[in-house]
C-alpha cells in the first residue's frame, strides 16, 4: 500500500486526508496515511481517526521515512523550508518518491524544488509543483471538506526531465480525490492565476471596502445588496495571513494585472463623464444618437460577455474537459429531486454543476457536467425520460 505523507493539516491538507480516508473506508485500503502538524491539530486528527500515523514538524525526517508521496500543505513561507528539510533526508524516502505541494504560486517553489531534487539516478526522489484550484474563505482543520476537490482542476508543474511514468502516482492521487489533472509550466501558471485568482481577490477586497467606506450610505448599501454583490465580494472574507505569501511570491504578474485594470477603469471613468456631458447637451431621448461616452461601456460589456461565454466552451490543451448539458427546470418544489433522482438511480455521477438562471415563479436553467460523452448521453436519456428538456452545451 503506498505511503502518503501530508504535511500541514489545515483546510487543504485536512480536506485531502478526509477525502482519502473516506475513499479507503468505502473502497478498501488505498493509501497508508501519515500527517505532520501541530499538537492541537494532531489531537483533533487522532480523534477523527483519519491517519495511520501522526508526527510533529520537528520529526519531519521520521515522518517521511519510506514515503512514496509527500504533499506539502503548509503556507508558502513554510513550504520553502520544508523542501530543504526533506531534501536533507532524501535517502530515507521510498524508491521513486514524489514530493509535491499545494501552493498557490509556482515559479519560486518549483525553482527551489527542482534544484533540491535533481535527477541523480533512476528512481531518485523528484519534486513536482502542484496547485489544486480549490479552497474556501475559511481555514484550519475544522473547515476540512471531503468534497473540496471534487471536479476541481489540480495543476501539476513537473520538471522537464521527469522520467516517463513518474507522474502517474501523483495523477492517481489527484483523480482519487475527484479532481482533474492539468499540466502547466510554472511561469504560465503564475501568469494565469494572477488574472483569475490573485487580482480578483484584491478587486473583491477593494470593492467591499469601497462599498462600505461612506458611513452615511453603508447601511443602505447593505440593505440593497443582493446576489451579484454577494458573489463578487465573497473573496473579501479571505484571511490576509494566507494571501500575504501568495501576493509576495507573485507580485510582478499581480502588479501588471492591477496596472492594466486601473488603466481600463480610468478610461471608463472618463467615458462616464463624457456620457454625462452628452446627456446634458441633448434635449430629448428621441433626438439622442449614441453618446460617445456610451461607446466605451458597450465595448466593455461586449468583450466581457464574449470571454465569459468561453468559460464553459470545450477547451483543448491543458485539461480534459467535461461534457456539458443544459437542463430547463420549472420554479416549483421538487424539481431538483426529480432531476437528480434518475441520475442517481442510473449510477451517473455529475462532475460539475452550475445554476445559470432562475426567475421566481417561472423557470430556470441548470448546467450539468459529466466526465465522458457516454455519461452525458446516458444522462440525457434519463433526464428526458423524467420529463425535462435537455440541450447539449
Amino acid at each position: 500500500m503506498p505511503r502518503l505523507v501530508v504535511i500541514g493539516a489545515g483546510l487543504l491538507g485536512g480536506s485531502l486526508l478526509a477525502t482519502l480516508q473516506r475513499r479507503r473506508t468505502c473502497n478498501g485500503g488505498t493509501y497508508a496515511l501519515t500527517a505532520v502538524s501541530s499538537a492541537a491539530t494532531r489531537d483533533a486528527l487522532q480523534a477523527l481517526k483519519w491517519c495511520d500515523a501522526l508526527f510533529d514538524y520537528a520529526d519531519l525526517d521520521d515522518a517521511c521515512t519510506g514515503a512514496d508521496l509527500i504533499v506539502l500543505c503548509t503556507p508558502l513561507s513554510a513550504i520553502h523550508s520544508q523542501i530543504n528539510a526533506i531534501a536533507a533526508c532524501a535517502d530515507r524516502l521510498g524508491p521513486g518518491a514524489i514530493v509535491t505541494d499545494v501552493g498557490s504560486t509556482k515559479v519560486e517553489i518549483c525553482r527551489q524544488g527542482f534544484a533540491a531534487f535533481p535527477k541523480r539516478v533512476a528512481g531518485s526522489p523528484r519534486f513536482v509543483g502542484g496547485h489544486p484550484m480549490a479552497g474556501s474563505e475559511k481555514s484550519g482543520l475544522n473547515a476540512a471538506d471531503p468534497l473540496l476537490y471534487q471536479s476541481a482542476l489540480w495543476v501539476l508543474c513537473p520538471p522537464s526531465d521527469l522520467e516517463t511514468g513518474r507522474l502517474d502516482p501523483l495523477k492517481e492521487m489527484v483523480q482519487a480525490v475527484g479532481a482533474r489533472v492539468a499540466i502547466l509550466e510554472p511561469d504560465r501558471h503564475d501568469a494565469a492565476v494572477a488574472r483569475i485568482s490573485h487580482v480578483p481577490q484584491l478587486l473583491a477586497s477593494v470593492l467591499a471596502g469601497w462599498a462600505g467606506a461612506d458611513d452615511d450610505s453603508a447601511e443602505a448599501a447593505l440593505a440593497l445588496a443582493a446576489g451579484g454583490f454577494r458573489d463578487m465580494t465573497r473573496l473579501a472574507l479571505s484571511p490576509w495571513d494566507i494571501w500575504r505569501d501568495i501576493l509576495a511570491t507573485n507580485s510582478a504578474p499581480v502588479a501588471d494585472g492591477l496596472h492594466e485594470l486601473s488603466e481600463r477603469l480610468t478610461e471608463l471613468a472618463a467615458a462616464a463623464r463624457q456620457w454625462a456631458a452628452d446627456d446634458e447637451s441633448t434635449n430629448s431621448l428621441a433626438d439622442r444618437s449614441l453618446p460617445s461616452g456610451e461607446t466605451a461601456f458597450r465595448a466593455t460589456f461586449a468583450k466581457g460577455k464574449a470571454f465569459r461565454e468561453r468559460f464553459r466552451m470545450p477547451r483543448k490543451g491543458i485539461v480534459h474537459d467535461l461534457t456539458e448539458l443544459v437542463v430547463r427546470l420549472d420554479d416549483r418544489p421538487g424539481q431538483l429531486l426529480a432531476l437528480f433522482a434518475p441520475l442517481a438511480h442510473a449510477g451517473i455521477n455529475v462532475q460539475d454543476l452550475e445554476i445559470l438562471k432562475v426567475r421566481e415563479g417561472e423557470s430556470g436553467t441548470i448546467l450539468l457536467g459529466f466526465a465522458t460523452p457516454d455519461d452525458a448521453q446516458r444522462a440525457t436519456v434519463a433526464i428526458i425520460a423524467a420529463g425535462f428538456a435537455v440541450t447539449p452545451r
